[in-house]
C-alpha cells in the first residue's frame, strides 16, 4: 500500500497579503479574519451612532439650543472619527494611520469611509465571500422573478377560466 502525498500549499496558493498605498504611504496589509472583525465592529458602531442620532432627534429639535446642538454634533462626529481612526490603525497595522489618511485627504471623512469600503471589498474578493454574496443575490432575484412569472401565469389561467365560464 502506498501513501498519497499532497502538497496543499502548492494547490491553494493562498496569498492574503497586499501592499496598499493610501494617503501617500505604503502599508502591508493582511486580509484576514481579524481585519474582518475590526471592520465589522466599526460598521456596528457606525450603525449604533446613526440609531442614537435618530433616538435623540426629538430632544435635539425640541430641547436644545443652537449652541448645544453644535456642541453635541461636534462631539458625536469626533467620537465617530476616533472609532474610524482606531479601526484603520488596526487594519493597516500602524498607529496614527487613520489620522494620517484623514489629514492627507484634507480632513474629509469620505476618504476614510471609501478606504474602509475598498479594503472590505478587497478582502471579500480574496476570500471568496464576494462571490458567495453575489450568488445569493442572483438566486434571490431569480426566485423573485420566477415567483412573479408563476403568479402572473396562474392569474392568466384563472382569468381564462372565469372568461370561459360566462
Amino acid at each position: 500500500m502506498s501513501a498519497i502525498n499532497m502538497d496543499l500549499d502548492k494547490q491553494f496558493k493562498f496569498n492574503f497579503k497586499r501592499s496598499v498605498i493610501i494617503g501617500g504611504k505604503t502599508y502591508h496589509v493582511t486580509f484576514n479574519d481579524e481585519m474582518d472583525r475590526t471592520l465589522r465592529n466599526l460598521q456596528l458602531e457606525i450603525s449604533d451612532f446613526y440609531k442614537k442620532q435618530q433616538d435623540a432627534s426629538k430632544k435635539f429639535e425640541d430641547e436644545m439650543t443652537v449652541d448645544q446642538r453644535k456642541d453635541y454634533l461636534e462631539k458625536q462626529q469626533k467620537a465617530l472619527l476616533n472609532d474610524v481612526f482606531e479601526a484603520l490603525d488596526d487594519v493597516l497595522g500602524v498607529k496614527g494611520a487613520g489620522k494620517s489618511i484623514y489629514d492627507y485627504y484634507d480632513q474629509q471623512s469620505y476618504a476614510l469611509f471609501k478606504t474602509i469600503k475598498v479594503l472590505r471589498e478587497t478582502k471579500e474578493k480574496l476570500d471568496g465571500t464576494n462571490e458567495a454574496r453575489q450568488r445569493e443575490k442572483h438566486e434571490a432575484r431569480t426566485a423573485q422573478y420566477t415567483g412573479k412569472k408563476k403568479r402572473v401565469s396562474e392569474h392568466a389561467i384563472a382569468n381564462k377560466k372565469r372568461g370561459s365560464q360566462k
